[in-house]
């Protein structure tokens, strides 16, 4: 063979190892399979932002099913790995509205965190709270690009993993009508997980609610239409 071409695939292995290496530290950093519902609940909640993001970006059903890879509805199940700056949550798929998936049985990076230690205190990026067991939901979804360079980890070998398409709160509607919400306030008191816990998502004001709550309207009659 051309010595060239063996330097060449040497280089490409060696990068593969070393991008692996990398994503290894930034995702696989595996805390716990489990986390009581005892210390959840008493974990200091702090909202990572609204669910409209740094810019205040206005989203629209449409806009949310374009940017989308994968729409699926569901049933979130118990099965959750605690993993460093996200929880890896797994989810039974009833229908798909787009895209392609390979298993009934799909898995998900929620983005939030239960950060455990020195801290005890639960972080939620853009409005986002945790699917509840049991609970049915659409998701708004994209690919996860590392798969493949964690296919060796045991934690992640066979699954198929998906992302939120916006990691915003926007990427997640619970199916019910009957919604637990309420407009957060730093200012009361400090607020601990096991008082918001139930919450469907994480708002700064009534304009955010109802903004909100108008899409979901929306998503839920285009779910029933298709």
């Amino acid at each position: 063979m051309n010595r060239k071409w063996i330097v060449m695939i040497f280089v490409i292995l060696a990068l593969d190892i070393v991008v692996s290496f990398f994503v290894k530290k930034s995702f696989i950093n595996i805390e716990t399979q489990t986390i009581s519902e005892n210390i959840k609940d008493q974990c200091v909640f702090l909202n990572g932002g609204s669910f409209k993001g740094w810019n205040n970006e206005n989203f629209s059903l449409e806009k949310i099913i374009r940017d989308s890879e994968v729409i699926v509805k569901g049933t979130a199940l118990s099965d959750r790995i605690y993993v460093k700056g996200s929880i890896l949550t797994a989810f039974n798929v009833i229908k798909t509205y787009k895209g392609d998936i390979k298993n009934s049985k799909i898995y998900i990076f929620e983005p939030s965190y239960f950060n455990l230690g020195k801290y005890n205190n639960y972080f939620a990026y853009y409005g986002y709270n945790l699917m509840k067991p049991g609970h049915k939901y659409i998701l708004f979804l994209k690919k996860w690009k590392y798969t493949n360079f964690v296919r060796y980890n045991p934690y992640y070998r066979g699954k198929e993993i998906y992302i939120f398409t916006h990691n915003s709160a926007i990427d997640k509607f619970e199916i019910n009508k009957s919604n637990i919400a309420k407009v957060i306030n730093f200012e009361d008191d400090i607020i601990r997980y096991g008082q918001v816990k139930d919450y469907e998502v994480f708002v700064y004001n009534k304009n955010e609610l109802t903004e909100y709550y108008q899409l979901k309207e929306k998503v839920l009659n285009w779910i029933s239409q298709n």
